[in-house]
């Protein structure tokens, strides 16, 4: 079994919020992360998430192939732990710890200390909580700048533009904006 690290939510979109989770995963145990992607069906976007998983999956698994502090991607219906630490099982993983911000730690802790032996998490289970900062990068303002066309702000609040060359950073920023713009007009 390989040991990794996760990180749950919808990322809508993945922020450099998201992507301290994983460095900090890294720095701290050596393991790779697993992202898992809470599915949101096509049928199913709105406002708050306006990226179907079908857009997002093969945009990040493109972003992330190349970094090595990835393990892999992967998407489910929901995010029960249990479902989830069983697909994990299921692809080689043990789950060593799992990455939050502040906003999350103490939800995420009971579910973890409740489901602890059902979701397969290893025994030297550890939570890693990322402390919010001063500096809001948020998926929120990252879809707000997709609205605005304030590529700027994109820049600094998403490393989908940076992890990519310029060209592809642009082309990525363009499809975002063009599915945000459906939805939310």
């Amino acid at each position: 079994m390989k040991k990794v690290n996760i990180l749950i939510g919808r990322f809508q979109p993945f922020t450099y919020g998201h992507l301290k989770c994983v460095e900090e995963a890294w720095k701290k145990l050596g393991v790779q992360s697993v992202i898992v992607i809470i599915d949101t069906p096509e049928n199913k976007v709105d406002s708050k998430h306006p990226f179907p998983t079908s857009m997002l999956l093969p945009v990040y698994k493109e972003v992330f192939k190349r970094n090595g502090k990835v393990a892999d991607i992967v998407t489910c219906n929901n995010a029960n732990i249990v479902t989830i630490g069983e697909t994990l099982h299921n692809m080689g993983y043990e789950i060593v710890s799992w990455t939050c911000g502040t906003d999350r730690i103490d939800s995420y802790k009971r579910m973890s200390d409740k489901y602890h032996k059902d979701a397969f998490l290893a025994d030297d289970f550890q939570m890693i909580e990322i402390k919010r900062t001063a500096e809001d990068i948020s998926a929120t303002k990252a879809r707000k700048a997709l609205v605005e066309n304030d590529l700027d702000t994109w820049k600094k609040i998403t490393p989908l533009y940076n992890l990519r060359e310029k060209m592809e950073g642009n082309k990525i920023f363009n499809e975002f904006r063009n599915q945000i713009l459906k939805v939310v007009k």
